[in-house]
């Protein structure tokens, strides 16, 4: 199979430097799914991450074609833009922020990031919204929880998260609290033994191998979702159908195997 391409865009941003886009761009003998990826880092990263790079390729693989833009000041203040693109698709003007990725119907990935205000987006414009490292909250201040957003989201948004347990910026038996309460449906939320905010495990040569692993896992688990999400938007269910759908809770380990690190992945109780 032939390898996707790379195309570099600017996005004009009235008033502020322009955007710079990435289009990850599916192979030639692989048909487009009509969906396109919308990949946003964190504040403190760009569009070049490792993470974005490797959902990008994969997704294209596959037939997506994937947009990954910079978010960084000042065209965008830190936040969580792809959360708030998700709750307010269907109503007025969004101010879009940072971090996570958003799947989106094909002609219309640009969009989002062209203004600073995302006005008249329609209510199927997102398909599913897929959240790498929610930040629940700031590593000092757990009192503050960035969950309004969260709570907003439709409940016939399909959302996935993935997060680290070591995750200094949302610790586990807060982020259990949101997520069970949350209305979006279907959810499904994996945590990642021993990663933290950057979905990491440190700085040694065994630390790289492992995150190399855990970025593969995570490009197949995205896979599947956006598999999920869109056939679930092209078959029309409805609300009723959508809203009972599960809600499932994973628990991811990268563990050597065979020579080889491989991720390892157990459904648990939600409590």
């Amino acid at each position: 199979m032939s390898e996707p391409t790379e195309q570099q865009i600017s996005v004009p941003w009235p008033g502020k430097s322009a955007i710079p886009v990435t289009l990850t761009i599916p192979p030639s003998t692989v048909e487009h799914s009509g969906f396109g990826l919308l990949l946003g880092p964190g504040a403190g990263g760009d569009e070049k991450t490792f993470l974005l790079t490797a959902v990008a390729n994969e997704a294209a693989k596959q037939g997506h074609i994937c947009a990954r833009y910079r978010a960084k000041v000042p065209n965008l203040v830190a936040g969580t833009v792809a959360s708030v693109l998700a709750a307010k698709a269907d109503s007025a003007p969004v101010k879009p922020p940072s971090k996570q990725t958003t799947t989106a119907k094909g002609k219309k990935t640009t969009s989002a990031t062209s203004t600073t205000t995302i006005p008249g987006i329609s209510a199927d414009f997102v398909s599913g919204l897929i959240l790498f490292s929610y930040p629940l909250h700031t590593p000092d201040n757990t009192q503050a929880l960035r969950d309004k957003i969260l709570y907003d989201i439709p409940a016939t948004t399909p959302t996935l998260f993935v997060s680290g347990l070591n995750d200094a910026m949302c610790k586990p038996a807060l982020f259990a609290k949101v997520f069970k309460n949350m209305t979006a449906k279907p959810r499904t939320s994996v945590q990642v033994v021993q990663a933290d905010h950057g979905l990491g495990f440190g700085s040694s040569k065994s630390a790289k191998d492992k995150k190399e692993a855990l970025a593969a896992a995570i490009a197949e688990w995205t896979i599947a979702f956006i598999d999920e999400a869109t056939a679930a938007s092209d078959s029309g269910e409805t609300k009723d159908v959508k809203k009972s759908m599960i809600v499932s809770n994973m628990k991811a380990e990268v563990k050597m195997t065979a020579g080889e690190w491989t991720v390892v992945s157990n459904a648990v109780p939600i409590e």
